[in-house]
Protein backbone atom coordinates (compact mmCIF):
# COMPACT_ATOMS: atom_id res chain seq x y z
CA UNK A 1 0.00 0.00 0.00
CA UNK A 2 1.51 3.48 -0.86
CA UNK A 3 0.95 7.19 0.37
CA UNK A 4 -0.99 9.41 -1.59
CA UNK A 5 -0.34 13.33 -0.72
CA UNK A 6 -3.07 15.71 -1.73
CA UNK A 7 -2.61 19.63 -1.87
CA UNK A 8 -6.25 21.53 -1.39
CA UNK A 9 -6.93 25.02 -0.59
CA UNK A 10 -8.33 26.81 2.76
CA UNK A 11 -9.18 30.32 3.20
CA UNK A 12 -7.13 31.53 5.45
CA UNK A 13 -9.60 31.94 8.26
CA UNK A 14 -9.96 28.38 8.64
CA UNK A 15 -6.17 27.09 8.21
CA UNK A 16 -5.86 26.16 11.65
CA UNK A 17 -9.35 24.79 11.78
CA UNK A 18 -8.49 22.09 9.07
CA UNK A 19 -5.31 21.35 10.33
CA UNK A 20 -7.10 20.52 13.80
CA UNK A 21 -9.86 18.58 12.07
CA UNK A 22 -7.58 16.46 9.92
CA UNK A 23 -5.14 15.56 12.79
CA UNK A 24 -8.37 13.98 14.85
CA UNK A 25 -10.08 12.50 11.46
CA UNK A 26 -6.60 10.57 10.27
CA UNK A 27 -5.36 10.54 13.88
CA UNK A 28 -2.65 7.26 13.88
CA UNK A 29 -2.61 4.66 16.64
CA UNK A 30 0.18 4.35 18.88
CA UNK A 31 1.56 0.78 19.21
CA UNK A 32 1.95 1.52 22.52
CA UNK A 33 -1.56 0.69 24.18
CA UNK A 34 -4.00 2.33 21.03
CA UNK A 35 -3.12 5.61 22.40
CA UNK A 36 -3.75 7.50 18.72
CA UNK A 37 -2.24 10.39 18.07
CA UNK A 38 -2.88 13.50 15.84
CA UNK A 39 -1.55 13.01 12.15
CA UNK A 40 0.24 16.74 11.53
CA UNK A 41 -0.14 18.18 7.91
CA UNK A 42 3.03 17.75 5.54
CA UNK A 43 3.11 21.45 5.06
CA UNK A 44 1.46 24.84 4.14
CA UNK A 45 1.93 28.00 2.98
CA UNK A 46 0.21 31.12 1.59
CA UNK A 47 -1.72 31.47 -1.40
CA UNK A 48 -3.26 34.66 -3.14
CA UNK A 49 -6.76 31.99 -2.98
CA UNK A 50 -5.77 31.10 0.66
CA UNK A 51 -3.30 28.78 1.80
CA UNK A 52 -2.14 25.74 0.06
CA UNK A 53 -1.96 22.71 2.76
CA UNK A 54 -0.63 19.78 1.74
CA UNK A 55 -1.71 16.26 3.09
CA UNK A 56 -0.75 12.65 2.63
CA UNK A 57 -2.68 9.64 3.90
CA UNK A 58 -3.04 5.70 2.73
CA UNK A 59 -3.92 4.87 -0.98
CA UNK A 60 -6.48 3.09 0.91
CA UNK A 61 -8.06 6.57 2.83
CA UNK A 62 -8.46 8.62 -0.16
CA UNK A 63 -12.08 8.35 -0.38
CA UNK A 64 -12.39 8.98 3.15
CA UNK A 65 -10.42 12.04 2.85
CA UNK A 66 -12.27 13.36 0.18
CA UNK A 67 -15.14 13.08 2.06
CA UNK A 68 -14.01 14.63 5.59
CA UNK A 69 -12.68 17.63 2.74
CA UNK A 70 -16.14 17.42 1.17
CA UNK A 71 -18.05 17.98 5.06
CA UNK A 72 -15.22 20.35 6.39
CA UNK A 73 -16.65 22.84 2.94
CA UNK A 74 -20.04 22.16 3.33
CA UNK A 75 -19.72 23.20 7.23
CA UNK A 76 -18.50 26.38 5.93
CA UNK A 77 -20.14 27.45 2.96
CA UNK A 78 -16.80 26.89 1.00
CA UNK A 79 -16.30 25.70 -2.78
CA UNK A 80 -15.23 22.16 -2.63
CA UNK A 81 -12.89 20.84 -5.94
CA UNK A 82 -11.68 16.91 -5.51
CA UNK A 83 -8.17 17.73 -5.33
CA UNK A 84 -5.74 15.98 -7.49
CA UNK A 85 -3.71 12.85 -5.78
CA UNK A 86 0.46 12.78 -6.48
CA UNK A 87 1.89 9.26 -5.35
CA UNK A 88 4.66 10.11 -2.76
CA UNK A 89 8.10 8.21 -3.50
Amino acid sequence: MRHIQLDVVIPEEYVWEFMAEFGKAFAIENSHGGIKNLKAVDGYYEHPAGWHIQVSVWENDESRFYDFLRGFCSERTISFREPEAQPVA
